[in-house]
């Protein structure tokens, strides 16, 4: 049971690398009064525990967060949010991506962006965000970093992608700024030329991080090969190498997940044999605009119209 609650923890990191951002927009910094936990909670059941699941549990909603951040703790703003909803009696999930830039109505701080709410209160107050504006609810959390990615993709041996033309300098730029953020050579792991690429952990994460050279739709695809190639090279490694690599990338991660809530969750998730898995994007199409308020543009959601579509894909 602890191996199979790990597994999840693992799988939770993976899914975390994959963003989904619908239009582009410029990153504006948010105020210096940001949330900070520098200590990680684990979930790891004694050795000895065992429990029989009879029964398959409720849908359970599980609120996933990557956090902006290369620090060795979870702060800072929330570039990831989804909504992961898993109903085993239906052998689904239903993953629902909440765009960073939404301008909704925060909890004692006014109006601005959703991944704002991250920043001043932590992960309570972007649930409470989240209810309060689209009605969501949510059972727990989980919030990782980019350090999570990193540490991942190095340990399982780097993942293969193939870096045009137009992406080799800004994948460059964003790996040297790391170096120099990290106070490491800042030329350390700079790519010489574009085509297929054995990539590591620091170089995959610039890769998925390339903003500016085109469409945020080309962005989420970089994300997503990403993403294929973490999962293609886990398959092809020995269970004894990926309990290995579950063991060293459960570091950085912030739960409030119960003990009992972990057990039923894992338990029901080992029994499904094929999950059927779609998506959601929030805002979806035709249900906002774009606006430029006080010098920065933000994504203005018709909230009636998402938060009905937001019911009707979680219940349908």
């Amino acid at each position: 049971m602890k191996r199979a609650l790990n597994i999840i923890m693992l799988l939770v990191i993976i899914l975390s690398t994959s963003y989904t951002i619908s239009e582009e927009q410029e990153y504006i910094p948010l105020p210096d009064e940001l949330y900070q936990n520098d200590g990680s909670q684990y979930l790891v059941l004694p050795e000895n525990y065992d429990e029989n699941i009879t029964e398959k549990s409720k849908p359970y909603r599980l609120l996933i967060i990557g956090v902006d951040t290369n620090m060795p703790s979870i702060r800072g703003r929330s570039d990831t949010m989804v909504l992961a909803v898993f109903d085993a009696q239906c052998s689904s999930l239903k993953l629902i991506s909440f765009m960073r830039d939404l301008y909704v109505q925060i909890p004692r701080s006014g109006k601005t962006r959703l991944n704002a709410s991250f920043s001043h209160g932590g992960p309570k107050l972007l649930i409470e965000t989240l209810k309060n504006n689209f009605g969501v609810e949510v059972e727990g959390y989980i919030a990782v970093n980019y350090s999570s990615m990193i540490k991942l993709v190095d340990s399982i041996g780097g993942i293969d992608i193939e870096v045009l033309d137009e992406e080799l300098k800004p994948l460059n730029g964003i790996l040297e700024y790391y170096n120099y953020l990290n106070g490491l050579p800042e030329q350390q792991g700079k790519l010489d030329k574009a085509g297929f690429k054995h990539l590591s952990g620091l170089q995959a994460m610039s890769y998925a991080r390339i903003r500016k050279i085109d469409s945020d739709y080309e962005r989420i695809g970089r994300q997503q090969r990403v993403l294929m190639a973490i999962l293609n090279r886990i398959r092809s490694l020995e269970i004894s190498k990926i309990l290995e690599i579950i063991s060293e990338n459960i570091e950085f991660v912030d739960t409030n997940i119960t003990m009992s809530d972990a057990v039923k969750l894992t338990g029901d998730m080992l029994a499904v044999e094929s999950l059927n898995t779609r998506y959601l994007r929030v805002p979806v199409k035709k249900a906002f605009t774009n606006k430029l308020i006080d010098g920065t543009y933000y994504v203005i959601p018709n909230i009636s119209k998402n938060k009905k579509a937001i019911e009707k894909f979680i219940y349908d």
